[in-house]
């Protein structure tokens, strides 16, 4: 049975900085995380003068028009780079759909940031507040003594987004296949990797699943960033204790674990 193929995002949109400055630990919310701009970046960013954490992203009053940017009261400038959009390996998967814009929705948002272009610290309206013009561009060591960044520059080396979830299921599921999970389906919960360790057919056995579903994940229909991360730290997946105890902690700000490859196990049948 062909497999989807895609090519798995090394360094995933939202990682936080390295293991030993993984941020706030998951499900403890944006405050203190590395989506905290006045903590994350450590003298690197200039913090909000009124030690706002919402305010780089979101304002209550003055926030972009409605209809500019897909997210309520927005208060960051949204990405106006136009990189080279991924292009399936297969072509089995040539039905499958992309967005006209591949940053479709909240991907647009994400690479407010994580483009190496628009400055991470800015936030307000016309000036309003002296934010800073520092884009998040810098290098880090990952949990292998590899160099890695935190900003995409080329989306044909990441995960494919932009793409209408949907049609996947439909494609990779034809023919008595069954290689998509359906989007009605829940991430895999955290507390798996014994059972994700015996086999990679996520079809035969039972996981316990989280009450967050894929679907609900989803911009119309679309994959995005925010398909796989929770920007807000608040129901993400936290490490599993006995890898941490060997010295793995992260906080990718994922929706399901990386032990087991949960959080790809969530979507794929393997």
């Amino acid at each position: 049975m062909k497999k989807l193929v895609i090519l798995l995002a090394i360094a995933s949109i939202a990682a936080s900085a390295s293991m030993a400055m993984a941020g706030a630990s998951p499900k403890t919310g944006v405050n203190g995380s590395m989506h905290d701009i006045n903590f994350a970046g450590g003298g690197s960013y200039k913090s909000d003068q009124f030690k706002r954490v919402c305010a780089f992203c979101h304002t209550p009053h003055n926030a972009l028009p409605n209809g500019s940017v897909p997210a309520p009261l927005w208060n960051h400038a949204p990405s106006t780079v136009n990189l080279d959009p991924y292009t399936w390996a297969s072509p089995m998967n040539s039905a499958i759909a992309f967005n006209n814009d591949p940053l479709v929705g909240p991907s647009r948002l994400c690479m407010g940031c994580h483009d190496g272009v628009t400055a991470v610290d800015s936030h307000g309206s016309a000036g309003s507040f002296n934010g800073g013009n520092t884009p998040l561009s810098a290098h880090y060591t990952d949990a292998l003594g590899n160099t890695a960044k935190r900003y995409i520059q080329d989306l044909t080396v990441t995960h494919p987004i932009g793409f209408l979830y949907a049609d996947a299921v439909a494609k990779r599921n034809s023919n008595g296949n069954s290689e998509i999970q359906a989007a009605s389906n829940g991430f895999i919960a955290d507390g798996q990797y014994t059972k994700l360790q015996s086999t990679f057919n996520t079809n035969a056995r039972s996981l316990t699943l989280t009450p967050k579903r894929i679907q609900d994940t989803l911009y119309s229909g679309y994959l995005t960033c925010a398909s796989c991360h929770d920007v807000h730290n608040s129901v993400n997946a936290a490490p599993d204790p006995t890898t941490v105890a060997a010295g793995n902690s992260y906080n990718y700000f994922l929706y399901a674990q990386e032990e087991g490859s949960a959080i790809c196990l969530s979507c794929h049948t393997k």
